[in-house]
């Protein structure tokens, strides 16, 4: 189904992505960067046309946050191999992913698709608002952007006067990031607490 193609070919664009930034080359550092944009439009392109389109399913759903947990995995990876971030950030967010798809998983065995376990509520708007969901893609944009900004001018020995100022913004921006994905986790918690490990 086209939306999952669309989840694949983002995966095979962030490899991609990640490697260009390895070459040395200004223009095709620049094309990685803007690439960035690229990636997370498709994230919400793949679920609009699944939607729009009547083509979700219980595989494309979890294909989807798979296919987000992959991408946002080699950006926060990368970055930190490149030592413009803490080794600390790909972890969190790794483990926390790691934690709530295992709940999601278990949530699948008694019926209950990814998106469906809370159907209204702060904890809904928490995981499935587009003020959230959007809010979070957006900050993804902002932080991955700059950091890939300051380490195409350590790339390519840039000389730019607020290139130290733009890291930081860009540490800070990452750690909010890192904050929002942890809030965003909060309701498959509560789900865990409720439902998998109760009696």
């Amino acid at each position: 189904m086209i939306p999952n193609w669309i989840t694949l070919g983002r995966i095979v664009f962030s490899f991609l992505v990640a490697y260009m930034f390895e070459v040395n080359s200004l223009t095709v550092n620049i094309i990685a960067l803007f690439s960035i944009f690229i990636i997370i439009f498709l994230d919400f392109l793949d679920g609009y046309i699944a939607r729009k389109y009547n083509m979700s399913t219980e595989f494309g759903a979890m294909f989807d946050i798979t296919g987000d947990r992959i991408v946002e995995v080699i950006f926060w990876t990368y970055f930190a191999y490149r030592h413009l971030i803490s080794f600390w950030f790909p972890v969190i967010i790794l483990s926390r992913g790691i934690f709530t798809d295992a709940i999601r998983q278990q949530a699948m065995k008694k019926g209950i698709k990814p998106y469906d376990m809370f159907k209204k509520g702060i904890l809904r708007f928490i995981l499935r608002s587009a003020w959230m969901r959007t809010g979070y893609a957006v900050l993804k944009v902002i932080t991955f952007s700059l950091l890939g900004f300051v380490m195409i001018l350590k790339n390519n020995s840039i000389s730019f006067p607020y290139a130290q100022t733009v890291h930081h913004i860009a540490y800070l921006i990452a750690i909010l990031t890192v904050i929002v994905c942890l809030i965003r986790g909060i309701p498959v918690f509560v789900y865990a607490r409720k439902h998998v490990f109760s009696k």
